[in-house]
C-alpha cells in the first residue's frame, strides 16, 4: 500500500510518495484535471493508497471529495494544529509546501489512521449557506457601526446615512433569503430536520441558532462522545500547572470550531434568564464564586452535553436532566 502526504494550497498541491526507501515528490494543479493526474501517480506499483492531507479551509475539500470517491484510495484529513505540533516535535524548523507534504507523510506513517468520511451534499450545502449568513451578519454589524458614526458626525452626512440605511435593508433581505434556503435544505433532509427539531425544543434556541448549530454538528463523526463535541467546540477546560508554584485558573482551550461557540452563546444567555433549570444552574455557579462569564461558559458547555445526549438518545429537552431543581 502506498502512503502519500499532500499539502494543499489555492492553485496547486504538493505530494510526497514513499516508494521503497526513496521519496518521490510532485506538484499537481488543484483542479479536476490535477486530481485525475494524481490518482494513477498515487497508485504506482500498488493496488491501494492512503493519502494524508490537512484541513486548509476550502482548498482541501474538493481534492478530498475526489479521492474519497475512488475505491482504492483512503483519505485522512488532519487537524492543522496536530500537523503543526507533530512537525515541531520532530524539530522541523523550515516551512515550505514540499516540507509540509513530507511532514504529513511522516504523520501518516507514524500515527493511527482515521479515515475521513465525506459529508453528504445537503450538509455541505447547509454549511455554505450558514457560513454566508454569518458573513452577512458581520457586515450588518459593521454597517450599523458606520451608521452610528455618521449620525454622530452631524447633518452633513445625511446622504451617507441614507445610503447606509439602504444597504442595511438590502443586507437584511439577503440574510433572510439565505435563512429561508437553509431551512428548506434542513426540512428536505430527515436526519438534519430531526436534529434541528431537537435543538429547537431546547429553551433559548430558535430557527436561526438551530441552522448555525446543525451546519457545524452534522459534519462531525457519529461516534464522537459528548466530551469530544466539547473539545471540538473549544469549550474544554485547559489546566496549566507546574509543580506547586504555578496553578493559574483554568480557561477554555478555544482550540476548536469557533462557530459552535458563537452559535451557543446567545441561546445560553437567553436560557439563563427564561429556563428554570438552566437559570438555577447558572445561579448555583455564581453562588460558588464563579464570575458571570465563567458561569455562562459552563452553561454553554453543559448545553452542548445536553444536545449530544438528545441527539444520541433521540429525545427532546428535559430540564431535569440538565440540572435538578429539587435534588433528593
Amino acid at each position: 500500500m502506498n502512503r502519500i502526504g499532500v499539502d494543499v494550497s489555492n492553485d496547486v498541491f504538493d505530494a510526497t510518495l514513499q516508494l521503497g526507501d526513496a521519496l518521490q515528490r510532485r506538484t499537481f494543479n488543484n483542479t479536476a484535471a490535477g486530481y485525475r493526474a494524481f490518482i494513477p501517480w498515487a497508485l504506482r506499483r500498488a493496488e491501494r493508497a492512503r493519502v494524508c492531507l490537512e484541513a486548509t479551509g476550502i482548498y482541501h475539500l474538493q481534492l478530498a471529495l475526489a479521492l474519497q470517491q475512488h475505491v482504492a484510495i483512503e483519505v485522512m484529513v488532519v487537524n492543522p494544529c496536530a500537523a503543526r505540533r507533530f512537525a515541531q516535535a520532530h524539530m522541523v524548523r523550515a516551512k515550505t509546501d514540499a516540507i509540509d507534504a513530507d511532514g504529513l507523510l511522516m504523520f501518516l506513517q507514524r500515527m493511527p489512521f482515521k479515515a475521513w468520511t465525506a459529508p453528504r451534499e445537503t450538509v455541505l450545502q447547509l454549511q455554505s449557506l450558514a457560513h454566508r449568513m454569518a458573513q452577512l451578519d458581520k457586515e450588518i454589524t459593521r454597517e450599523r457601526s458606520r451608521l452610528h458614526a455618521a449620525h454622530r458626525a452631524g447633518t452633513h452626512t445625511r446622504l451617507v446615512q441614507q445610503d447606509i440605511r439602504n444597504h442595511l435593508k438590502q443586507l437584511q433581505r439577503r440574510q433572510q433569503t439565505m435563512q429561508r434556503h437553509a431551512w428548506s435544505v434542513i426540512c428536505s433532509d430527515p436526519p438534519l430536520h430531526d436534529m434541528a427539531r431537537r435543538i429547537i425544543s431546547t429553551p433559548g434556541f430558535a430557527q436561526l441558532s438551530a441552522i448555525r448549530l446543525v451546519a457545524e454538528l452534522a459534519v462531525l463523526p457519529p461516534d464522537m462522545s459528548a466530551q469530544q463535541w466539547v473539545a471540538q467546540a473549544g469549550l474544554d477546560p485547559r489546566a496549566q500547572e507546574s509543580g506547586t508554584s504555578q496553578r493559574p485558573p483554568r480557561h477554555i482551550s478555544k482550540q476548536g470550531n469557533a462557530r459552535i461557540r458563537s452559535a451557543l452563546y446567545m441561546p445560553a444567555l437567553v436560557a439563563t434568564q427564561h429556563e428554570p433549570h438552566v437559570a438555577a444552574y447558572y445561579r448555583h455557579l455564581q453562588a460558588r464564586g464563579k464570575p458571570k462569564m465563567v458561569a455562562l461558559t459552563a452553561v454553554m458547555r453543559r448545553l452542548l452535553h445536553a444536545l449530544w445526549g438528545m441527539q444520541h438518545h433521540r429525545q427532546e429537552w428535559d430540564g431535569n436532566r440538565f440540572y435538578c431543581l429539587n435534588p433528593a
